[in-house]
């Protein structure tokens, strides 16, 4: 067999040129399986395929896994053990709880990013109300017209903070000549010549 080979590969490179392996190639499968694979190795090294070439080997793969033995593989010792058995469990919730929250993160975020509205401008410029040019007055507030009896109650709770405003500076007056008044005194106790 080795001898049709090599007989086959001398005629494709034109060293050979007799007619008996044309003969062997039309009875023969396996020379014929062989003139497929020389002819697309040369191609393929001339640079001249269009293709992938196809190759069955199903039927190949099919009888060698018919005639491999079948191996049984024994339990582990590690799985016996009664804590690993509670262990795997408890792990593979917790991989589908942290799953499901990077899920749930994903999708919140992507929600938030998907509802902003896009910036038309690099900054966002606001116009003033009111003539152009004049000042608008700043407040921290929003202004409302206030009714009638909201109205009273905030000038009563006005009047209470501006007694006790007044009430209190009242008292840091009192209290610093009170302080002034008690220097002044020892000052003098401690000093019996200045009379």
């Amino acid at each position: 067999m080795k001898q049709s080979y090599e007989n086959l590969s001398a005629f494709m490179d034109g060293e050979s040129q007799s007619g008996n392996i044309v003969d062997e190639l039309k009875s023969d499968a396996e020379l014929q399986a062989a003139w497929r694979r020389y002819h697309v190795i040369r191609s393929a090294m001339r640079k001249e395929t269009g293709g992938v070439p196809e190759f069955d080997i199903s039927a190949s793969v099919a009888a060698a896994l018919e005639h491999e033995p079948t191996v049984m593989a024994p339990k582990s010792k590690i799985s016996s053990l009664p804590i690993v058995r509670n262990v795997i469990p408890f792990t593979k919730q917790i991989g589908q709880f942290a799953v499901a929250a990077s899920v749930a993160a994903v999708a919140i975020l992507g929600v938030q990013q998907l509802n902003q509205p896009t910036p038309s401008e690099p900054f966002s410029t606001f116009t003033t109300p009111g003539p152009l040019g004049g000042l608008s007055p700043v407040s921290l507030e929003q202004t409302r017209a206030l009714p009638r009896d909201d109205m009273a109650q905030m000038l009563d709770k006005k009047r209470k903070i501006n007694a006790l405003i007044a009430d209190h500076q009242q008292q840091i007056r009192l209290k610093q000549t009170e302080q002034q008044s008690e220097a002044t005194d020892n000052t003098t106790a401690q000093d019996p010549n200045s009379n």
